[in-house]
């Protein structure tokens, strides 16, 4: 129950990088859009504290690939993508790990983990970077101290932390409360569902914006979506919504098609392309026999 619980309120999952050159990016001009931000109890360093002990627990649990290549590959696209940030975004690393599913996620405010079967799963550097986009997306809204705010405001009555050890403790107290009551592990749930619902569409913005900026094509994130969600192009209709029948996946689709018409057309030009780079970074993350072994 504590994993599973931590799982979901730390590592906010989209489940649903240099290679090749830059293309359409002269003649692309956009810039990311004002990305809001909830209330939350904790200070910048406080969040940084938080991220600290959250990755403790990400790479207690999952394997962390030690190939200095993988990291590297990652980190290139990461940095183009991180260049169309604010200046102290510029700490953010991708971190390769081992998981059974295809998963990609923040801890704190400075580490994006993404799976081996996450990397399976993309077809090129474009798909990475709107991933990666996505995941900053998520750190700029501070997501997950304002969730974590509001479940020590909801779980422990809680309004301010302090240091490391009394974050951790009142972690520690939290999460034991929740192991006890069903009622409370619902409340948890709840908050958490509601604030992934809020906040994914807006990384789905910042996601569209952040890899057209870079000079990758955006449209690979509406397709990586599209595959990953299994929408298979559809995005709902006028009869669906009369229904009710249209899902969550089929109208966060359809937002995600509308904001890529938002922007330029020479940014929607860009066409996805999979260099040989990427290919030889992905055959070498996928025939890794450490990650296999795990």
């Amino acid at each position: 129950m504590r994993v599973s619980i931590l799982s979901a309120i730390s590592l906010f999952t989209f489940c649903v990088f240099v290679g090749g050159t830059v293309r359409g990016q002269e003649s692309c001009s956009v810039t990311l859009p004002p990305i809001p931000a909830a209330a939350q109890i904790f200070s910048i360093q406080q969040e940084r504290t938080l991220g600290d002990i959250e990755a403790a627990w990400v790479e207690t649990h999952y394997h962390v690939a030690q190939n200095g290549k993988f990291a590297a590959h990652l980190n290139a696209i990461a940095g183009r993508i991180l260049s169309q940030f604010p200046r102290e975004q510029a700490q953010v690393h991708v971190i390769l790990i081992d998981a059974s599913a295809a998963e990609a996620f923040s801890a704190g405010p400075e580490r994006i983990y993404i799976s081996g079967k996450m990397v399976a799963s993309l077809r090129s550097d474009d798909e990475l970077a709107g991933l990666l986009g996505h995941e900053l997306g998520h750190i700029m809204m501070h997501q997950n101290a304002v969730v974590m705010s509001q479940l020590f405001r909801e779980i422990l009555g809680v309004s301010a932390v302090g240091d490391r050890k009394d974050i951790s403790e009142k972690l520690r107290r939290m999460l034991d409360s929740i192991d006890r009551d069903k009622k409370l592990l619902r409340k948890a749930a709840n908050i958490i569902e509601r604030q992934e619902g809020i906040n994914q569409n807006e990384a789905d913005r910042v996601a569209l914006y952040a890899a057209a900026a870079s000079g990758f094509s955006p449209q690979a994130y509406a397709e990586l979506f599209d595959r990953a969600a299994e929408t298979n192009g559809n995005w709902g209709s006028v009869l669906n919504d009369f229904f009710g029948t249209t899902t969550s996946n089929l109208r966060r689709f359809r937002r995600i098609k509308k904001a890529l018409k938002q922007l330029p057309q020479p940014c929607r030009e860009i066409v996805p392309a999979t260099s040989a780079e990427f290919r030889a970074w992905q055959a070498a993350v996928m025939s890794d026999t450490d990650l296999a072994r795990r």
